[in-house]
């Protein structure tokens, strides 16, 4: 499940979502690919889960390789906020 503070990075198809997780795999960075949440939608069913720590090398890799999430949300204690939309 997703904690409070980390980020939920969705995509628009489970091809891009496998791709960032492989390109993600070979940077060694701490994350991991779980069912999108159900407050969250999702074309693909897939999300990637992350801290804060690791947020700006996940989304440098993902932008550089053209494959930026079409949204990105934080866990709050309300629920999901949306910080971040393609």
């Amino acid at each position: 499940m997703v904690n409070e503070g980390e980020f939920v990075a969705l995509f628009h198809s489970i091809h891009r979502v496998l791709k960032a997780e492989k390109l993600l795999k070979q940077e060694s960075l701490k994350f991991l690919l779980i069912p999108a949440p159900r407050e969250l939608s999702s074309a693909c069913g897939l999300a990637i889960r992350f801290d804060a720590e690791n947020r700006p090398q996940i989304e440098a890799i993902l932008e550089r390789e053209s494959l930026l999430p079409g949204e990105i949300f934080i866990k709050t204690s309300d629920g999901y906020r949306l910080v971040n939309q393609a």
